[in-house]
């Protein structure tokens, strides 16, 4: 479905350049990570993230992130030229864009899989709460792990515990433009974002 005119007014895309030496995951990470800073400091929950070649067959999150902001001014605060410095050499920044009048909808939403380490204890929980067999309860949980495993995810570091995280991105189409907050991952709960 095409819907009208927007909420999120202007956008960029950061463009990554992988060569021989860095490959195109290990750049997703460091500029992730960058952007991922950037919003934190910003503390402003309508700024979000897009993944416009989501699913590509060159990396699963393509070679582009493009961020979305309803004006142009809050997108000119991240100051992401700053901020992606040290990378100048493996991405290329575009100047704030209009987001185009003409535009469908999507939802990238993180999914976390808390129990993926352990789905047979799960399980058990989820039989002996249920009254059901423990066959039964790991037929329910038989596609949890093939859904992680299929979900693109971008690894960073967190900065509270110093340990990698991986952020599974789950991208879900809407006929219509959903508002909400975003979090400092650029994704949402509940928003969607411009899909073009």
């Amino acid at each position: 479905m095409r819907v009208q005119n927007s909420k999120m007014k202007y956008y960029i895309d950061i463009k990554l350049l992988p060569d021989a030496e860095i490959s195109l995951g290990f750049l997703w990470k460091k500029v992730y990570q960058q952007v991922h800073l950037s919003l934190v400091e910003a503390k402003n929950e309508s700024l979000a993230l897009s993944f416009p070649q989501y699913g590509a067959k060159i990396f699963p999150m393509g070679d582009i992130l493009r961020m979305f902001a309803p004006s142009k001014q809050e997108m000119e605060s991240l100051d992401l030229d700053n901020w992606l410095s040290r990378l100048k050499d493996y991405i290329e920044i575009s100047k704030i864009l209009q987001t185009p009048d003409n535009v469908s909808y999507i939802h990238f939403k993180r999914r976390q899989f808390k129990y993926h380490n352990n789905v047979l204890k799960r399980a058990e929980h989820q039989a002996k709460r249920r009254g059901i067999s423990l066959e039964e309860a790991l037929e329910h949980f038989k596609d949890y792990k093939a859904k992680e495993n299929t979900l693109p995810f971008i690894q960073v570091k967190s900065l509270s515990s110093n340990q990698e995280l991986k952020i599974f991105i789950e991208k879900v189409e809407k006929d219509e433009e959903l508002e909400g907050n975003f979090n400092t991952f650029g994704l949402s709960k509940t928003a969607t974002v411009p899909y073009f």
